[in-house]
């Protein structure tokens, strides 16, 4: 270990050492603080998922049966109404993994382009010189240390510990998440007694928030589910996925918890010397949660707008690192925004209704469904379709109109949201009046927590 490095990143997880690749590619000097030890790194869960597609995009080390990381592989993706008896079969091209063992193959990824990383290397506070950012304190293996830098980039995960330790003058949010602010998952591995080619595929029941996918060798299935405000409201809805919905026997093998950021993004992801990426930022995909893959995109602007701005030995300011807002806001930012905004209300209505839509493919349909796979579009004849069946749901009393009322409100606002995002500030001079108006949009808004459906 070296006294002063480039480029100091807390957390070895899929954001760090992504992060410290790109930064060690461009020829920067990187050091990595990790306090988990090879043998604990990323443990919350066993198996996980990326798209095949992403990990080709980003440059990802890749896996093969075999190998130790490598679990499965799926292309198909099906979604089913309450009772399980309407499918809508889409694509997707995803590949699992044992967690702990791809984020190793990553940090090793990171090595190879000279990134340095300590294990049990435990995050104490900032240093500063002149007001800005020049260093970090920790504590490895029970010894304090430090080491200079002029970039410290926190991605510690949801607990944040580098952000949520700066100033409260230094320009960046301190908001810890509360139970609120995330998305409780609870995974069972189970054992089929009779296994079923169906009960072996990816499948997803967006009325509980639970879903079904391939396993590694210790069981036929993961079965899971998530929720807002607690696993409680998780397991209600489980238990009466079980009633609805009729699956083979089966028995569980163990059984896996955590928690994933559900919050808007941070509206600045950047200070003097600092930047904020993965579950840090509160970077995870609106539709589902995830945020390994989500995050990558705003890494790879900041691993080029950062180089750029330490170029010949350059501090990186705020003003030097405020790219990487605006270009990440004026692309997945804002989409991630829209799409969060909507979900909410989107996912807030009764069984009766889900169900009814479902059966008459209608919004939840498969040309719908199937174009986000890619394979199809949507024209003004499903747009129409939609609105008959929803119509005549509510004459038929399987819709309500307070629930297409809350629906549609949401769908107004979340394009509020989204103009807002496409005229995200240029420079820190208009950044105050910016978060004002999105203050107000955010509250208008409101949380997935607002919208729990009581059952």
């Amino acid at each position: 270990m070296k006294d002063f490095y480039d480029v100091v990143i807390v957390g070895a997880s899929s954001a760090g050492a992504y992060f410290a690749r790109k930064m060690a590619e461009r020829g920067f000097s990187v050091l990595v603080l990790e306090k988990e030890t090879p043998e604990t790194l990323s443990r919350e869960y066993d198996v996980f998922h990326m798209g095949r597609a992403e990990m080709a995009r980003y440059g990802l080390p890749q896996v093969q049966p075999g190998d130790g990381v490598y679990c499965f592989a799926f292309t198909d993706d099906t979604q089913y109404s309450p009772y399980g008896q309407h499918a809508k079969p889409g694509k997707t091209d995803v590949i699992g993994m044992h967690k702990n063992g791809y984020m190793l193959r990553m940090d090793a990824w990171a090595e190879e382009a000279g990134a340095e990383i300590l294990y049990g290397a435990c995050y104490n506070d900032a240093l500063y010189e002149n007001g800005r950012i020049s260093g970090v304190r920790f504590t490895l293996d029970g010894a304090p240390a430090q080491v200079g830098c002029r970039l410290l980039a926190d991605c510690s995960g949801k607990q944040a510990v580098v952000r949520r330790s700066l100033p409260d003058t230094y320009g960046i949010e301190k908001f810890a998440l509360t139970a609120r602010d995330v998305f409780f998952v609870k995974l069972r591995y189970i054992k089929f007694e009779e296994p079923m080619e169906r009960w072996l595929k990816s499948q997803f029941y967006l009325f509980y928030k639970i879903w079904i996918a391939p396993s590694d060798d210790s069981a036929d299935a993961i079965l899971g589910v998530g929720s807002s405000c607690s696993y409680e409201v998780g397991e209600k809805f489980y238990q009466l996925f079980c009633k609805n919905v009729r699956t083979p026997p089966y028995r569980v093998v163990r059984e896996e918890v955590g928690t994933t950021p559900y919050h808007r993004a941070l509206y600045s992801f950047v200070a003097d010397g600092f930047i904020a990426m993965g579950d840090a930022a509160c970077l995870t995909k609106p539709n589902n949660g995830e945020g390994t893959t989500a995050a990558l995109a705003l890494e790879e602007i900041a691993a080029d707008v950062a180089a750029a701005a330490m170029q010949g030995g350059a501090y990186p300011t705020r003003d030097a690192l405020w790219p990487i807002n605006k270009r990440y806001n004026d692309g997945q930012g804002k989409e991630f925004a829209m799409v969060l905004a909507a979900f909410a209300r989107a996912v807030s209505h009764s069984i009766k209704m889900n169900d009814f839509l479902y059966a008459h493919d209608a919004i939840f349909s498969k040309k719908i469904i199937g174009a986000v796979g890619g394979s199809s579009g949507i024209g003004p004849g499903e747009i129409a379709k939609a609105v008959f069946f929803i119509l005549y749901g509510m004459a038929t009393g399987n819709i309500k109109p307070t629930e297409i009322g809350g629906m549609l409100l949401g769908g107004v606002k979340a394009v509020r949201v989204l103009l807002h995002y496409a005229r995200y500030p240029a420079n820190p001079a208009g950044f105050p009046a910016w978060v004002k108006k999105a203050d107000r949009l955010w509250d208008s808004v409101g949380q997935m927590a607002d919208y729990q459906i009581e059952i």
